[in-house]
Order: C-alpha cells, then structure tokens, then sequence
C-alpha cells in the first residue's frame, strides 16, 4: 500500500498551520490590537494541529499494524523450505492482483469464477469397460491405422 501520499497531505497540513501561525504573530506586533484574538487564535491553530496529527497517526498505526502482520505472514511463506500448496499460490497471486488494482495497473493473473472453471473428470467407476486391449495395448483411435501387424503388438 502506498502511503506517501498520506504523509505528504499530513505535512501540508502541518505547513498550512505553520504559515497560519507566521501570520497571526505577525497581528501580534500591532499594539494592542487582537491580543485576545491573537491568543485564541494560536491556540485553536495549535489544538487543532495536534487533533489532526493525533488522528492521523492513530489511523496510520492501525494501517501499519495490519500491513506488519499480512506481510509477516507473506514473509515467513516466502522463506519456508516447503513448498508452496495451490492455496497459498491463489491466496499471495490474489495479494498482487489487489495491489496491482489499487496502483491502477492492469492484471497479471486473472482469476476465472467457479462457473467459469474446467470441470475435473471423474474418476472411472468399477464395472466401465476399459479401452485398453487383453494384451496391453491400447486400441487405435478412430480413422488412424497402425503400421506395426497386429501380432507384433506384444
């Protein structure tokens, strides 16, 4: 998750205030004009800031919190010696492709719904007559003829 761009509103925020702050100490130095003003001021200026500042931390620590643990997870995947099972190859492509999509680019991987999926074959149940001749060989596929005699198949 890019968060760059967070920090970045946060410090223009910070400098927004700061610029705010230039100005009200500037109205300071006319004699005694604004001086409740000017106190009320710097200190809604600075509660706020620190409202702001308090928030925004609070809720990136959460993002952060969370981020740790999913990329742990990720991390400790990565370096096991185990192979990885179909599972967790789905579930860390699926992690990409959610990222990918949040960056705006296009898929790598793309996922077919359950309906959409190609049906596994059953398994063939006792009783089916095999297609496979008494002698081991298979039988020829419509429209093709062997070259080899059929007494020489053994």
């Amino acid at each position: 998750m890019e968060k760059a761009h967070l920090y970045e509103a946060l410090y223009l925020v910070n400098h927004g205030i700061d610029e705010a702050v230039r100005g009200v100490q500037r109205l300071k130095k006319s004699p005694k004009l604004f001086m409740e003003a000017y106190h009320k001021s710097m200190a809604g200026l600075e509660r706020r800031r620190s409202i702001i500042n308090l928030q925004f931390m609070l809720e990136m620590r959460k993002l952060e919190e969370d981020d740790e643990s999913r990329f742990e997870e990720e991390f400790n995947v990565w370096l096991s010696d185990e192979p990885l099972t179909n599972d967790e190859i789905c579930q860390l492509m699926r992690g990409v492709e959610r990222e990918r999509k949040l960056e705006g680019k296009p898929p790598l991987v793309q996922f077919l719904p359950r309906s959409k999926r190609a049906k596994k074959t059953p398994k063939k149940a006792e009783g089916v007559p095999s297609t496979r001749r008494v002698n081991g060989s298979p039988t020829p596929a419509s429209g093709v003829k062997s070259t080899v005699p059929e007494d020489k198949h053994a």
